[in-house]
């Protein structure tokens, strides 16, 4: 018995949509060398880089604080050298804090709430892996992205390898317990 509601393929139609068709219009090349543009999106990135700088903490007063907030998750064990007493592993944090000085009125900018700009263009905080053999402070990718929020905050993920001394004792394996201290 042949089954009536079989799934038969659907002809979908593409709209080709071309930049002009679409009302943006090319603005010029900015200082990389891209091409911009008169959406709101590349109106918003504009906006973000000229007021975003990497260099200066995210605060209106010198005496105020940067909060920020960090959840580290251990991703993979990825070596345990028993002889050496050294552990490796990946793990990433998902970082966040507010930047006053990005922050946008999302009804000048057709709706949008988030934006992703490149992390290089941002105030980022400075982690140090205190137990870390190899270098304290992790490395950031250069073509990180941050996520961006209307009200000025950021969030990042940064991905880490540590390598860390950890004391192992193995004398009551498999029953046991070990503790490795990373952060």
């Amino acid at each position: 018995m042949k089954h009536k509601s079989r799934l038969k393929p659907v002809e979908l139609m593409h709209k080709s949509h071309s930049l002009e068709e679409a009302g943006v219009q090319s603005t010029g090349v900015d200082e990389e060398g891209m091409e911009m543009f008169n959406d709101p999106n590349s109106r918003l990135l504009t906006f973000i880089k000229k007021r975003a700088r990497n260099y200066r903490r995210p605060v209106l007063h010198t005496n105020d604080c940067v909060e920020v907030h960090m959840r580290a998750s251990l991703y993979q064990i990825v070596d345990l050298d028993q002889r050496n007493n050294l552990a490796t592993l990946t793990a990433y944090f998902d970082v966040w804090w507010n930047d006053p000085f990005i922050a946008w009125n999302s009804t000048d900018f057709y709706g949008i709430t988030k934006q992703f700009v490149p992390l290089r263009w941002l105030w980022r905080p400075e982690f140090y892996l205190y137990h870390s053999i190899q270098g304290r402070v992790p490395d950031v990718a250069p073509d990180m992205s941050a996520e961006v929020h209307e009200d000025g905050r950021v969030r990042s993920f940064l991905p880490i390898t540590a390598r860390a001394l950890c004391p192992l004792n193995l004398k009551y394996a498999p029953f046991d317990t070990q503790n490795c201290s990373f952060f």
